[in-house]
């Protein structure tokens, strides 16, 4: 690689116009070899193991020089802690909760759910993990925003246990930002611990620190080393994250004074830092060797960034092109783009934890609040790893169902497949079945009665508004297990089971802080769709129903699954509520009902007292259910279009 001495006093190595093979070498971070800290993180952690909490206080004395008796942080104190805090402070860290909360709550995905073949259904849904751990550096500057970016997606993902651990200042506390930070982003549980012995507590539990089924946050390469031995032994961490770096993306066009707050800004964070600018021309070079000068003379960790700056580089090549791919080379943490056109040359980058565009976008932006999260993979694993987000904090599971007929459509496919890999009992495993439904066919054509399985439907709907979970079996017994959080739907499904005979389970976990709305609309949407699954191909269904009285109140109830949806509604309310329902979401349960489960409903219903009245209602809608689902005994198709 060439070297310009015009450029021997900048602060970091300059290269000019590499050839590409040196570019590995090029791209290397110093100190990226872990090997001794391996070595000595090892006892570390089986101290922790054997002994616990005795082996964390002593770790924690010898190398942070605390006598820290308890761990364990008490809850009121990081209550409290905002009264240490100035007004701008406590402003900024809720604007950037805001925005944090807005981004990840963005990321949330419901279940996804297709019929790959015809009677083959899958589906796949996001499960919280149930227990996470939060390792948030110490040293001289408290990092609350780590705190924030991973505390806040795993609030909204739902898990259970957030579990930080972070060192102690040399009085045993905790500085009061990292406490005010853990409180608002809803922690569960504080821990003045730091260094290798925190990420053993994490990964085994001790009396004090519970054990967490995954372990997040950055740290110095004994941190690192102690995350790559734990997951090792199975326990799950988020991403490969050391030294903090930054590469810049420059040419004639960029600012200098921009360029070289942006290259200090990443150096002050430690010695072990790392900057890579990549410069298409030189033009702008000598300037920026000035600029950084005049930028280090006031600045307060001016001796860490000039370490940092020690083993940084500068490459200048002749192309954007080749900045680009040297860029992607190296795959950095944090990319800005300070070029002409930077939206252009952002959307050709491929390897990069966070991109940064254009010249009004510090890097200093996503640190702290525009929302995106500031856990990266650094050292270039870039290349294969993202960075954390609410996906992080959630398992996916995925799920499937085959119906009779789409076990035989899709069977045969599998057992060719299964015999091509010399895998027979694989295979096995789909013929026993396949010739069971062609035993039950033939012995039903022969005559016999053959019992047909129950006409169950289960649906589990999640939005950022309701998580739904619905089981119907038409063929049950009346029996209803209901928990919406609200006492009268509850009340009401329970009439809807009893005495249409379905068994039904409904579970709801709704925004009921809001109001009834989401919770009455996506449940009455989640019955259809089950009921609509349990009716099958309704073959051999009654498919209307009729119905009733309720002492002083009167409803009529006339059902069609028709496979198409109408509601008619007459039913006249004068109060406002009736226990803890609104009554005009009454109208909008049987609409969203009648949709979800595409059937024809028409509803008449007058009285003197409006809980009959409504109770009348849903008996009704029950008797109607009931009778339009049992079966007749007949295989026919109740349509004479030949399709429902």
């Amino acid at each position: 690689m060439a070297e310009d001495n015009t450029f021997d006093t900048m602060p970091l190595n300059v290269v000019i116009n590499p050839a590409r093979n040196t570019w590995p070498e090029l791209v290397r971070r110093p100190g990226g070899d872990l090997a001794d800290a391996l070595q000595a993180v090892r006892p570390i952690l089986d101290d922790v193991r054997r002994r616990g909490d005795a082996a964390v206080r002593e770790y924690t004395n010898r190398f942070d020089g605390v006598d820290v008796a308890d761990v364990r942080v008490d809850p009121f104190l990081a209550a409290r802690a905002t009264a240490e805090l100035n007004d701008d402070l406590v402003a900024a860290i809720a604007v950037a909760e805001r925005n944090i909360h807005a981004f990840h709550a963005a990321q949330a995905e419901g279940t996804i759910e297709l019929e790959t073949t015809k009677g083959v259904r899958v589906w796949r849904r996001s499960v919280p993990i149930e227990r996470v751990g939060i390792y948030v550096p110490g040293g001289t500057a408290p990092l609350f925003s780590t705190v924030l970016m991973l505390a806040i997606p795993a609030r909204i993902a739902g898990c259970e246990e957030i579990v930080l651990c972070t060192p102690p200042r040399e009085d045993g506390t905790i500085h009061p930002a990292i406490l005010h930070a853990a409180n608002v982003a809803g922690v569960t549980h504080v821990c003045a611990v730091g260094g290798a012995q925190a990420i053993a507590a994490l990964a085994y539990g001790t009396d004090t620190v519970p054990r967490v089924d995954k372990i997040f946050g950055p740290g110095n390469r004994y941190v690192t080393a102690a995350k790559q031995l734990v997951a090792a032994e199975g326990i799950a961490t988020d991403l490969p994250a050391g030294p903090t770096e930054v590469a810049i993306l420059v040419d004639e066009t960029s600012n200098p004074v921009f360029v070289a707050a942006d290259m200090l800004a990443q150096a002050e964070h430690g010695a072990d830092s790392h900057v890579f600018v990549v410069s298409v021309g030189d033009a702008i070079v000598a300037e920026l060797q000035t600029e950084i000068e005049r930028q280090l003379a006031d600045l307060p960790r001016a001796d860490t960034a000039r370490a940092a700056l020690k083993g940084s580089t500068l490459v200048v090549v002749d192309t954007l092109d080749e900045a680009l791919a040297l860029s992607d080379a190296y795959a950095p943490e944090h990319l800005i783009v300070l070029t002409r056109s930077p939206e252009f040359v952002a959307a050709r980058i491929r390897h990069a934890g966070s991109v940064f565009v254009g010249p009004w976008t510090p890097e200093s932006l996503g640190d702290y609040a525009s929302g995106t999260n500031h856990t990266l993979p650094t050292g270039g694993a870039a290349r294969a790893w993202s960075g954390v987000s609410l996906d992080s904090f959630v398992r996916k599971i995925t799920f499937q169902q085959a119906s009779q007929a789409g076990l035989g459509r899709l069977g045969p496919h599998v057992v060719t497949m299964a015999e091509a890999e010399h895998l027979s009992g694989h295979g096995r495993a789909v013929s026993v079945r396949t010739d069971a439904i062609q035993l039950d066919a033939d012995r039903r054509n022969a005559g016999e009665s053959i019992e047909t399985p129950n006409r169950t439907g289960f649906v589990r709907r999640t939005t950022a508004e309701t998580d739904i979970l619905v089981h119907v079996d038409l063929d049950g017994a009346g029996r209803a297990h209901t928990e919406s959080g609200l006492a009268f739907l509850d009340h009401m499904l329970d009439q809807i089971a009893r005495h249409s005979g379905i068994d039904l389970t409904i579970r709801c976990d709704g925004d009921l802080h809001i109001d009834e709305h989401h919770t009455m609309e996506d449940t009455a949407i989640v019955l259809g769709q089950a009921l609509h699954r349990a009716l099958g191909d309704k073959r051999g269904i009654g498919r209307y129903g009729f119905t009733a009285p309720m002492d002083d109140a009167l409803a009529s109830v006339a059902l069609d699954l028709s496979g198409r949806a109408w509601l008619v509604w007459n039913v006249p309310f004068e109060r406002e509520r009736i226990g803890d329902v609104p009554t005009e979401m009454f109208e909008h349960f049987f609409k969203s009902l009648s949709d979800a489960a595409a059937m024809n409903l028409n509803i008449q219903a007058s009285g003197d007292n409006e809980h009959h009245v409504i109770e009348s209602v849903f008996k009704a809608f029950a008797r109607a259910l009931g009778d339009a689902v049992r079966r007749t005994g007949s295989n026919a198709l109740p349509s004479t279009k030949g399709a429902l």
